[in-house]
């Protein structure tokens, strides 16, 4: 019996060169860019590419642009928000879950536990706000109570 060497291989995988292949699943502009360039390289001259699809193919780039834009901005308004929503926080008692770590004895996870304090500063980490209570710090979306 034979077993053939490309089983469980996707398309790709086979027909696109390691060097060319994408390192993400995500596709950008350039990508989009470059399929075009190449569409209008291998067209055959004497049926050329109609010029209502080459006008929709451009809408579709146009489109992707925009919502790329459109995507980056709304990434940068929800972290200004999340900034602004913790920096109200800055004075303010408040309690929140943390993790209790280990226990010293058996290395086992404590679990969660409330910690209660005052608010002395917020920054911003990895597009989240982290407030810090005493000398611990943590994200706001573990704060469960303000007073």
């Amino acid at each position: 019996m034979e077993i053939n060497a490309n089983y469980g291989k996707s398309l790709d995988d086979v027909t696109i060169p390691t060097s060319q292949r994408l390192a993400g699943t995500k596709l950008g502009q350039q990508d989009f860019l470059k399929v075009m360039v190449e569409q209008m390289r291998n067209q055959n001259p004497l049926e050329p590419q109609d010029n209502s699809q080459f006008f929709s193919q451009m809408v579709q780039f146009e489109s992707l642009d925009s919502m790329t834009a459109m995507s980056r901005a709304i990434e940068k308004l929800v972290e200004v928000a999340g900034l602004a929503n913790g920096s109200a926080l800055i004075g303010r008692n408040v309690t929140a879950l943390v993790d209790g770590g280990a226990d010293p004895v058996t290395g086992m996870p404590r679990g969660q536990q409330a910690i209660s304090g005052v608010v002395s500063r917020v920054t911003f980490e990895n597009g989240s706000p982290i407030v810090h209570v005493g000398n611990m710090s943590v994200p706001a979306s573990k704060v469960l109570e303000v007073s």
